[in-house]
């Protein structure tokens, strides 16, 4: 019932390349107003299994923009004092 949703039709879906054609040809897929193959931007670039020791960190942040006190399990966003930002995957 996840995607029992009114507004599933204007809804982007991000998909392997490899499986475009797939997700765009069942359903519930099938449904979202648009599919799209993922891109080398949305890519993970590296995967660092040391503890994060960032030195110009400023603030650290929830995939839904809460400002966390900590880095928490799962995907982070940290911004840094240089203004840029980087996700962050916390095991």
């Amino acid at each position: 019932s996840a995607f029992n949703s009114s507004n599933i039709g204007q809804a982007t879906l991000h998909v392997p390349a490899s499986a475009l054609e797939q997700y765009k040809a069942t359903t519930p897929w099938s449904d979202f107003g648009t599919i799209v193959a993922l891109t080398d931007e949305d890519a993970i670039e590296e995967v660092k299994s040391e503890e994060l020791k960032m030195k110009n960190e400023e603030d650290w942040y929830s995939l839904d923009s809460k400002k966390l006190s900590k880095p928490q399990k799962g995907i982070n966003i940290i911004r840094y004092t240089d203004g840029t930002s980087r996700k962050v995957l916390v095991q």
